[in-house]
């Protein structure tokens, strides 16, 4: 109710109200959570007045899961401002604390995770020109489904180790023409290939797969606004894909043919 009232889906007064009817929350704390602690949470500004612990956890995993690392990271930033506050008053937060460094590890890792997704992106690369000269539409296809259904980590292309997830996700880039499925765009490389980034629509911390039915493809501007976007997922099936983001709808068609 809180994020909301801050994106001015609802009225303060009837975030306020429902936030008390869904969570038995007396309407003072209410209050207090969604006018003086959320907004400057969310933005990464110092706040004074403070919440349990468990809410704070809970605010950080929200951030982190339905906004990704960079939402974290600014939030985490407005929590170390709010410790620091805490403490010149004479109170470590030593379990406050210890929450802050659990999601300052995980946002750590995160960026550990940006420079893994630039070793994805060469091996992506290397397979798609290796298919390219060896395998027509049919057989591209078939290697997908192969791919899909596989449960190994890892394959063997050309002689080479790859993760079995990057051929899936290399057939899927080559078989959709590396294109951006919203705008139909893709960058040029200096090397005369073609950019495109790969988004789940069920994320991966939730047990999202690589698959056609749940891969599609998007330019980064889009990739960035899919994940940090107004999202709202109407309808997804093996087939298609139904959405709204920011007030657009939008409707791809999944399956490769």
């Amino acid at each position: 109710q809180a994020m909301a009232i801050l994106t001015k889906e609802i009225s303060k007064s009837n975030g306020i109200e429902k936030l008390v009817q869904e969570t038995n929350m007396n309407k003072g704390s209410a209050q207090m959570i969604v006018g003086q602690i959320f907004p400057k949470f969310f933005n990464g500004e110092k706040f004074t007045r403070t919440l349990n612990v468990q809410l704070f956890d809970d605010l950080l995993s929200f951030f982190l899961e339905d906004y990704g690392v960079e939402r974290l990271q600014i939030s985490l930033s407005a929590l170390k401002k709010h410790i620091d506050y805490i403490q010149a008053k004479g109170d470590p937060k030593i379990k406050l604390r210890k929450v802050y460094q659990k999601y300052l590890d995980l946002a750590d890792s995160s960026d550990r995770g940006n420079a893994d997704s630039d070793v994805d992106e060469k091996e992506q690369t290397e397979i798609a020109n290796f298919y390219k000269n060896e395998k027509n539409r049919t057989e591209l296809i078939s290697e997908l489904r192969k791919s899909q259904d596989a449960d190994d980590e890892e394959v063997i292309i050309n002689l080479k180790k790859f993760k079995r997830n990057n051929k899936t996700i290399a057939l899927i880039k080559m078989l959709r023409d590396f294109e951006c499925q919203i705008c139909k765009t893709s960058i040029m490389k200096k090397d005369g290939s073609k950019y495109i980034e790969a988004a789940h629509i069920t994320p991966k911390h939730k047990k999202g797969k690589e698959t056609e039915s749940n891969i599609i493809l998007l330019c980064p501007n889009h990739h960035k606004e899919f994940d940090y976007g107004n999202l709202s997922v109407i309808e997804h099936t093996d087939e298609k894909l139904l959405f709204s983001l920011n007030g657009k709808t939008y409707k791809l068609n999944l399956q490769i043919k």
